[in-house]
């Protein structure tokens, strides 16, 4: 008998990235000129075949959904799939009781509805590809109650900050969680993937709220860890956690590098989207383009080096943008010099010349700021 699975996109306890989402959610934040970052959780799910998928939304509800919409794009079969955001109504302005547990618990109906045999658990703002479906046939042949993928990392003292370093026993168990504050500079670190029994699940639902309304899962799952077999799976690929809006520009950035894009982008790995009905990029004469991602509908006069550019961007003649992320319906004017800046959806950068950060320390314009 086929298993039954289900994919949960846990959007609580995500990092932000400052003003960028003051009104949006990381994993409905537009990355690389086309997606969005749950995109590619979501088709991580799709690829490997798993059917059915929740996204707990913990606020920012109706930029994720305008985003997501019914889910059809990553649901092959409606008739055996589902898809649902799901978010706790009671609890939505109270941050504290607003946790991925309280989430489940409100939606239930939908845990029994899918009724599965595993649950897939992953977190949107931690980006890298991987196939389920092969990890999921492990974990059932390892007999383990839980399986949490990680990375071995350099570079903790700036990255992964507020995430969760990973102890491993010599026999491939997890035996302790400790946050990463940023010490020591290379470690194993949890990915936010979990995949588990739905009885497990179950348990530490009730393991959470028995002990502290206040709980999340990873709460749970540290307190657990002891005397629950979680077994270590280690991700040797691409990954990167974007987690401040400095890392949103240097890590975007970085997928420019064909040879960086191609470890994350896979042939036979598509990443699916929503899906916008625009022309192609116009290039006028005059534009210069080199080593930068323009998506469609945008109208191109002056020069772009090393960016990325999103739908029906206008950029004027004589405007430099290097090393910078320009949002989609966003206007460059005439003679402006862009440089190390995140120029937001639908700006218009009308009465200023320059626009000049650092790559530590990004410029950013706001959603539909006129500047």
């Amino acid at each position: 008998m086929a298993i039954k699975v289900l994919g949960l996109v846990d959007c609580f306890n995500n990092p932000n990235f400052g003003p960028m989402t003051r009104h949006r959610a990381i994993a409905s934040t537009s990355f690389l000129g086309r997606y969005a970052f749950i995109d590619f959780v979501l088709s991580n799910f799709l690829n490997s075949k798993i059917p059915s998928i929740g996204v707990l939304c913990q606020h920012h509800i109706r930029s994720l959904s305008r985003h997501v919409g019914s889910g059809r794009t990553w649901i092959t079969n409606t008739k055996i799939g589902d898809f649902h955001v799901l978010y706790d109504e009671p609890n939505i302005a109270n941050s504290s009781y607003n946790t991925d547990v309280a989430d489940l618990i409100e939606n239930r109906w939908f845990l029994k509805q899918v009724n599965p045999d595993y649950v897939v658990i992953s977190s949107p703002h931690v980006v890298f590809q991987e196939d389920f479906s092969q990890l999921l046939a492990d974990h059932i042949a390892s007999k383990s109650r839980i399986s949490l993928l990680y990375a071995h990392v350099t570079g903790l003292k700036s990255s992964f900050i507020n995430a969760r370093k990973v102890y491993i026993s010599d026999r491939g168990k997890v035996t302790k969680f400790e946050i990463n504050r940023g010490e020591t500079d290379e470690g194993d670190v949890s990915l936010g993937t979990m995949i588990m029994d739905y009885p497990m699940l179950e348990n530490l639902i009730e393991y959470a709220s028995g002990t502290s309304s206040f709980f999340s899962l990873a709460d749970a799952l540290n307190y657990v860890s002891p005397s629950v077999l979680i077994r270590a799976v280690k991700h040797n690929g691409y990954v990167r956690s974007f987690d401040s809006l400095k890392h949103y520009l240097k890590y975007s950035l970085e997928l420019l590098d064909e040879s960086v894009y191609n470890t994350l982008f896979k042939e036979n790995w598509p990443i699916y989207t929503k899906t916008y009905d625009t022309p192609p990029t116009l290039y006028k004469p005059g534009a210069l383009v080199k080593n930068s991602t323009i998506a469609n509908g945008s109208i191109i006069e002056g020069t772009v080096i090393n960016s990325i550019v999103g739908r029906d961007v206008k950029v004027h003649k004589g405007v430099v943008i290097k090393n910078s992320v320009i949002g989609s319906g966003a206007v460059i004017d005439v003679n402006t010099h862009i440089e190390n800046a995140i120029v937001d959806k639908e700006a218009q950068v009308l009465h200023v010349s320059e626009v000049i950060g650092t790559l530590d320390d990004p410029l950013y314009i706001a959603r539909g700021d006129i500047v």
